[in-house]
């Protein structure tokens, strides 16, 4: 008799549960004798080894084309990936019926709107000796808190912090 791997491991998740039904096993009445769960399992697995098995499962042969030219199992599992979102639509569109998109247009990420409650933006042109950056907001003064990274620590710094006010 032939067994599919389904089937098999079947038998195996059957004999892992008798085995685990073993370990919880309690006596009820005084003197019951303890079912051989070990051997029940083993007995499982035997009848599962003792056959052999067959893959339903045949290699699939994928290549560079339309969605008519695979085998149906084929071309569903590509569909399938390509619908899962990982790829651009127009490749899911060129598979099923050969539809290019005459102008490629690049992916562009959606610009992120300030929130009314973001505080305004300040531009801050570094030198090569400092990097400034925003460390911390300071909420008892409404302001971020800035902190200065020398770059080159054997020299003096000539850091200044002064907001100014640049008009065009």
């Amino acid at each position: 008799m032939v067994l599919s791997r389904e089937e098999k491991h079947k038998a195996y998740e059957e004999a892992q549960s008798i085995l685990a039904l073993g370990k919880k096993w309690q006596q009820l009445v005084p003197g019951e004798k303890r079912p051989n769960f070990e051997q029940a399992a083993a007995m499982v697995l035997r009848r599962a080894l003792g056959h052999k098995t067959s893959s339903n499962r045949a290699n699939m042969d994928i290549h560079n084309g339309l969605m008519a030219q695979h085998k149906p199992a084929e071309a569903r599992l590509i569909e399938r990936t390509l619908q899962s979102g990982m790829f651009h639509p127009d490749v899911l569109h060129s598979f099923r019926d050969d539809r290019r998109t005459n102008r490629v247009r690049p992916v562009k990420p959606a610009p992120i709107r300030k929130a009314k409650s973001d505080p305004d933006v300040e531009v801050w042109v570094q030198h090569q000796e400092d990097m400034d950056h925003a460390s911390h907001y300071n909420v008892n003064s409404g302001e971020f808190a800035s902190n200065v990274v020398d770059m080159h620590v054997d020299q003096p710094r000539r850091v200044q912090m002064a907001k100014q006010d640049h008009e065009a």
